[in-house]
């Protein structure tokens, strides 16, 4: 598969891992890191001030579908703790947006190692459901996420 996620990370994100998302092998199954990848991205989105509480609140901006999430596990999630995930603007089309992830958990030497790491790609729609493009306040967000999220957020 060999996919990389390059680019600085615009957010990170510490979500909790709990002994439920464990599989037999004592392991973190696989299917739970789109679960924290989405914890991650919203968690995003609140600290940019695009919050809702009611479906009816959510910014345009927001209302997207997936279209694909790749994944590479380099290393397992051993215990329940804490994963830290990196978010990462990678790239921006007139109705689609790439993210990256890089996902962390600690090692057996209380470092940090890279346990994951892959792309989600979404789709802006409107109430229709139809693609839309995403607005120019967006894109202008989306900019300055890619390049670090450094100074002041437009």
């Amino acid at each position: 598969m060999a996919m990389t996620v390059d680019g600085p990370a615009c957010f990170r994100y510490d979500s909790a891992v709990y002994f439920d998302e464990m599989d037999p092998l004592g392991v973190m199954h696989n299917s739970r890191f789109a679960v924290h990848i989405e914890r991650a991205q919203s968690a995003l989105f609140e600290h940019l001030g695009y919050g809702w509480t009611e479906l009816s609140q959510r910014h345009e901006d927001i209302n997207y579908v997936v279209r694909g999430l790749a994944l590479e596990f380099t290393a397992p999630v051993a215990s329940p703790g804490v994963m830290r995930v990196e978010v990462v603007a990678v790239g921006l089309g007139r109705t689609s947006a790439t993210w990256g992830y890089r996902c962390a958990a600690p090692g057996p030497h209380g470092d940090e190692v890279r346990v994951a790491h892959g792309t989600r790609a979404v789709v802006k729609v409107d109430r229709a459901g139809q693609p839309t493009p995403w607005t120019d306040g967006f894109r202008a967000l989306f900019a300055w996420l890619a390049a670090g999220a450094e100074g002041r957020q437009p």
